[in-house]
């Protein structure tokens, strides 16, 4: 063989061997794309004025390919021990998904296009603020991989929720339901300074809410059709869960300094996003289940407990 003829089977070699490293490298960088997929981050909620914080994380997972299983771990600050963990996909509880140790971490398996995966986790507050910050991954380990070799990983790029203590709040209670029939109040004394006290009552496991009346509502709300000129005390705004609607009534339970109510106006959006109006009227004596909306009375605490499904506002009339 001429050295001519040997110069160019090594130069041909050379070559073939750079374009199998460029077509790996290539194959390497492909494989490496994040599937399509957003996560988020959510104080439940923003503001407490208790001692349990609670933060949920979310996955919307749009890409086609179906991962075989989906990780996350829920990182925080300011907290101790959990006291509420759930794990749902398309708001559907999945049994044993999550551990019982801090950091908590979940795992979900078979996910595909439009999946929403959620992780709700409460804890015992030890500081202000507390922060919650889920790590999404297709691997199982999302604190080491960037997205680009140990496999796929979200997070929020707005950052880790912040949830924040009020120790000073008197006309707006916010918490979050560990169990059921908890409950989330604002200042419960009455007096001239504090006309009105409103309290959330029976409420469902695994839900935030947030309670205001006074300075912290909206008391230029609308009465829709009724009549509000003798209205009694102020609005009291409620935020119970999502803005949903429930299937089992939870309770509000306002107490006045002065004024008996015959009825209540609740202002709400329904389940179509459009403003609805209804009065409430005295519970019967029999019967109550059947005839929610309603209130009771206790005259010798001057309260009223409405029990109700929906979100809103409401005032007494």
């Amino acid at each position: 063989m001429f050295p001519s003829s040997k110069r160019r089977l090594v130069g041909g070699a050379a070559a073939l061997m750079l374009l199998g490293a460029t077509l790996f490298a290539s194959a390497g960088t492909a494989l490496a794309t994040v599937p399509a997929g957003s996560a988020t981050n959510e104080a439940l909620p923003p503001t407490v004025t208790g001692n349990v914080v609670a933060f949920r994380t979310n996955l919307y997972y749009t890409d086609t390919s179906t991962l075989a299983k989906a990780f996350v771990t829920l990182f925080t600050t300011g907290t101790s021990d959990a006291l509420y963990v759930s794990a749902t996909k398309n708001g559907v509880a999945v049994a044993n998904a999550c551990g019982s140790t801090l950091p908590i971490s979940c795992t979900f398996k078979t996910v595909r296009m439009n999946d929403h995966l959620a992780v709700t986790v409460a804890y015992t507050r030890i500081a202000s603020p507390a922060t919650g910050n889920g790590l999404w991954s297709s691997t199982g380990a999302p604190t080491s991989d960037g997205g680009t070799s140990h496999g796929d990983t979200w997070k929020d790029p707005n950052g880790p929720a912040t949830a924040t203590f009020d120790a000073t709040a008197t006309d707006y209670g916010g918490g979050f339901s560990t169990s059921a029939g908890s409950s989330i109040e604002d200042f419960q004394v009455v007096s001239k300074t504090n006309p009105q006290a409103t309290r959330l009552a029976n409420l469902p496991a695994g839900v935030a809410g947030t309670v205001a009346d006074g300075n912290s509502a909206n008391q230029n709300q609308s009465c829709g059709p009724f009549d509000c000129t003798n209205a009694i005390g102020e609005w009291s705004d409620i935020r119970v869960g999502d803005g949903q609607t429930f299937t089992t009534a939870f309770q509000i339970v306002i107490t006045f300094y002065q004024g008996t109510p015959k009825s209540f106006v609740h202002s709400y959006i329904d389940s179509n996003g459009v403003t609805q109006y209804e009065q409430i009227f005295p519970c019967p004596k029999k019967n109550l289940t059947a005839a929610i909306p309603c209130f009771t009375w206790t005259a010798n605490l001057n309260q009223a407990t409405i029990y109700t499904y929906h979100n809103g506002s409401v005032r007494g009339l």
